[in-house]
C-alpha cells in the first residue's frame, strides 16, 4: 500500500530548498518578488491558475507554458529552474502551498514582521500605511501587513502579531457591554 503524501511537508521541502538556493546566489529579494508575482498572476488570469493547477495538462504543455510566462515576467534562473523542477516531479500544483512557507522563510531572514489585520472594510493606502508606520515604530521592525475584510466586526480592526492580539472592533465593544449589562441585571 502506497504512503499518502503528506503536501504540507513536500511544500516545506520545496520551499525551504527554493529559499536556500534563493539566498545561497544572493537573490532573496528577486525570487520573493518573482513568487509575488506569480501568485497575483494566478489571481489575475484563470488560465495561468489552470496550467498550474491542472493535473491533466502533460509535463510538456506545462513547461511551455510556464517557460512563456517566465519570459514575459522575466523570471530569474533561480526561478525558471525551480519550476522547472516542480513541473519535472509533477509538483506544480504545489505552489500555492510553497509560497507562504517560502515567504514566511523570506520575512524572517529579512527581519520583517508579519501583521494579521481583519477590518470591517476595506482600508485605503493612507490608512494602511499609518497603520504600517504606528506598528513599526512600535515593534522597532519592518512590517508586512496581511488585511483581510470581515464586514460582521461593523466597524474597526482586530491586529494580530504572533500571540499578541488587540482588537478594536464595534463588534467586541458591543459583546462586552452586553456582557456588562448581563452582569447588572439590566
Amino acid at each position: 500500500m502506497a504512503k499518502k503524501i503528506n503536501k504540507a511537508e513536500l511544500a516545506k521541502k520545496y520551499a525551504s530548498a527554493l529559499f536556500d538556493e534563493a539566498v545561497a546566489h544572493n537573490q532573496a529579494d528577486a525570487v520573493a518578488g518573482e513568487i509575488r508575482d506569480l501568485v497575483q498572476l494566478m489571481s489575475d488570469s484563470p488560465e495561468f491558475k489552470r496550467l498550474i493547477m491542472s493535473r491533466l495538462l502533460n509535463g510538456r504543455v506545462r513547461s511551455r507554458g510556464v517557460d512563456l510566462v517566465a519570459d514575459q515576467l522575466a523570471l530569474s534562473d533561480s526561478m525558471r529552474h525551480f519550476l522547472g523542477v516542480l513541473i519535472e516531479n509533477g509538483r506544480l500544483s504545489l505552489f500555492p502551498e510553497i509560497e507562504p512557507v517560502f515567504m514566511q522563510r523570506y520575512e524572517e531572514y529579512k527581519g520583517i514582521l508579519p501583521v494579521f489585520v481583519v477590518s470591517a472594510q476595506t482600508l485605503n493606502n493612507a490608512a494602511r500605511q499609518h497603520l504600517a508606520e504606528v506598528l513599526k515604530k512600535t515593534f522597532n521592525k519592518d512590517i508586512h501587513l496581511n488585511i483581510t475584510v470581515n464586514p460582521a466586526l461593523i466597524g474597526g480592526l482586530t491586529v494580530q502579531v504572533g500571540s499578541f492580539m488587540a482588537d478594536a472592533s464595534v463588534k467586541t465593544k458591543l459583546q462586552k457591554l452586553n456582557l456588562v449589562m448581563k452582569g447588572v441585571a439590566i
